[in-house]
């Protein structure tokens, strides 16, 4: 795929002047169209700032073209740094495909015209600018090509990004239909909610509350009950930290309900007082790990009470599937260990878990969490502050005890934790089972505490997005990209024609998800949940 051609645009978002499209060819020729000639384009177009080109395409309601492909998770790929570890700077395009401009100048003013902060100049100096991004954009993408293929992570972009990429365009193309109807009463649900949870949480600050996040919350929880969670990481950890520490501390409960309402109510106001459609913008090169992130609105990330804002198109039913216990099985398959495989092939580890820890297989979510949180290298003693709060010595104890008899059935476990970090001291990197490398960013014979839990969490995570991005791969390709509606971590909201076929697509589209699982962790049995998405 080295050979594709090359689009430079310069969008109009608000409708005031023409679109301007310069397609580059392989053989170099260049030619300028206009927005049906380029949604007609029938071979791979590599381009940037895809999002963009999707909106403004759908302001000139032309689809894209089948196959059009962002250079940015090219990049994504290859820096493979988290936005928290400098990699948001080193994968943002403008950088670098500057530096492959003849003239500084040109570069400077080409930038400013595809984001919209200049005046346009007159129509030849634009065609000459678009020809000049063409030339710069083949030869970054040669330089890039070049690189991903010494990395050994071309064939991933190729064979499990892009095309994803595609089906992805024409998603936040079409929108996803919502009840905005409906918006209002989930709003007003919401809203009490959030209200409550704000109450709650001034009451044990003794402040306003607004403005705060997972990411600036640490500094004021000094005089709270969850003082113990100053030390971790911002953002992702800590927030996993605060869901289990909520079984014991108010605060954290309080915390947590407002940030989850929140986020709900930011997305269901999108979808009030206009038409039914939402149109997300989906990165398929979302983390580093390589999910899929949704992003304006973030719909993957509603919660259950409030998914029936996504609707089915008329006479088309949703089906939900879900990966059950997606990364304990990921983990059981790469560490080898047979006990652990067998307890995932036999049952609901979470559910286990949660019987040992609380006599309550209701406690699932809890347990999932002290599941993964145990896994990824936190201690028992620091899980059982968490469930138990600093206070409760005796429940401490029995919680750590319970955390560490039930893992030490899984022996393996530890042993491959520790290969990992062996191989990421030794390497400088790890990796899922088919490219997507995280690099270290430190040098030295000893990993921080950061490293050592990421050297084990991105193998599996990006394993797991691995298997997930090929299973909806397989089912675009026998059932095409119109089913597929949403992405949400390890599961898939799909939508087909609400008729007698319905079952058999959707049972079709299960034995996908399992076939890919097996493909790429071979005796450990995957199990699918299909449901209404809102259940």
């Amino acid at each position: 795929m080295t050979d594709v051609s090359i689009l430079a645009y310069v969008p109009d978002p608000f409708a005031v002047q023409t679109s301007r499209f310069l397609i580059r060819k392989p053989s170099g020729e260049r030619l300028h169209v206009n927005a049906r000639e380029l949604s007609d384009f029938p071979t791979p177009l590599l381009t940037y700032e895809m999002p963009a080109l999707i909106d403004d395409l759908r302001r000139l309601k032309h689809p894209p073209p089948i196959h059009i492909l962002d250079i940015g998770d090219a990049l994504r790929l290859l820096v493979g740094r988290p936005k928290d570890e400098g990699g948001e700077k080193l994968w943002n395009i403008w950088p670098v495909l500057k530096r492959r401009f003849a003239d500084k100048i040109d570069a400077d003013l080409f930038e400013r015209l595809a984001l919209s902060r200049v005046s346009r100049p007159d129509p030849d100096e634009l065609s000459r600018l678009l020809e000049a991004a063409g030339e710069a954009l083949a030869a970054l993408w040669e330089s890039l090509a070049s690189r991903l293929r010494h990395q050994g992570e071309y064939d991933r972009l190729t064979t499990v990004e892009w095309p994803l990429q595609s089906a992805f365009a024409y998603r936040q193309f079409r929108g996803v239909r919502v009840d905005a109807a409906g918006a209002s009463a989930l709003l007003e649900r919401i809203s009490a909610e959030k209200y409550a949870a704000y109450r709650r949480v001034a009451e044990h600050l003794n402040k306003s509350p607004t403005g705060l996040n997972y990411w600036n919350i640490q500094p004021h929880l000094n005089n709270t009950d969850v003082a113990y969670l100053m030390d971790l990481d911002p953002g992702g950890q800590l927030q996993s930290a605060f869901e289990m520490a909520a079984t014991a501390s108010p605060f954290a409960e309080a915390f947590v309900s407002l940030m989850k309402a929140g986020r709900d109510s930011s997305i269901v106001r999108r979808a009030l007082g206009g038409s039914d459609r939402l149109f997300p913008i989906f990165h398929v090169m979302g983390t580093v790990s390589g999910r899929i992130l949704v992003s304006d609105p973030y719909l993957q990330q509603l919660r259950r009470a409030y998914r029936s804002l996504v609707a089915a198109e008329p006479h088309h039913r949703l089906i939900y599937l879900d990966y059950a216990q997606f990364e304990p099985g990921v983990l059981a398959g790469l560490s080898g260990d047979a006990k652990l495989i067998a307890a995932y092939n036999d049952g609901d580890l979470y559910t286990a878990l949660a019987e040992v820890l609380f006599g309550d297989g209701a406690q699932r979510p809890v347990a999932k969490r002290v599941f993964l949180a145990f896994s990824y290298g936190m201690t028992p003693d620091r899980i059982a502050i968490m469930l138990a709060g600093e206070a409760a010595a005796n429940e401490r104890e029995a919680y750590a005890a319970k955390i560490a008899t039930f893992f030490e059935a899984f022996p393996h476990l530890a042993c491959f934790r520790i290969s990992q970090q062996d191989a990421l001291r030794a390497d400088g990197h790890v990796a899922s089972l088919f490219g997507n490398r995280r690099l270290r960013t430190t040098t030295g014979e000893h990993l921080s505490l950061k490293e050592q839990r990421w050297a084990l969490n991105q193998p599996v995570q990006s394993t797991a997005s691995l298997i997930f991005k090929e299973a909806l791969n397989g089912i675009i390709a026998e059932f095409g990209a119109e089913p597929v509606i949403l992405p949400v971590h390890d599961a898939v909201l799909l939508q087909f024609p609400d008729d007698e076929r319905f079952d058999g697509r959707a049972q079709r589209a299960s034995e996908i998800m399992v076939e890919r699982f097996s493909h790429r962790v071979p005796g450990v049995r995957a199990r699918i949940k299909a449901g209404a998405f809102n259940e």
